[in-house]
């Protein structure tokens, strides 16, 4: 699980939609304090805070968490294994 992906989604989505970190876990029902001894101690919020995060923002859990779009295919491994077969194919 990419934890620090999460974080980094948090901030960018937070940023793009003008609302501070602050605002957003505070409409979430979290305290910043809260929300950044998670981030430190490399925790994820309890499910039901991640989850009132992801509505603030306009967006799901999971691509917090995952960072893959609902209803789109998660191509995250398509590259790897490309480059797989490449050097598969390279050496035949």
């Amino acid at each position: 699980m990419d934890i620090k992906g999460y974080y980094e989604r948090v901030k960018a989505l937070s940023k793009a939609q003008g609302k501070t970190i602050e605002y957003v876990v505070g409409k979430a029902g979290l305290s910043l304090a809260s929300y950044n001894a998670y981030r430190r101690r490399e925790n994820l919020p309890r499910a039901d805070e991640s989850e009132n995060i992801a509505k603030e923002l306009d967006t799901s859990n999971t691509y917090l968490v995952t960072g893959a779009e609902p209803g789109k295919p998660d191509t995250s491994g398509v590259i790897q294994q490309a480059e797989k077969l490449l050097a598969d194919l390279k050496r035949l």
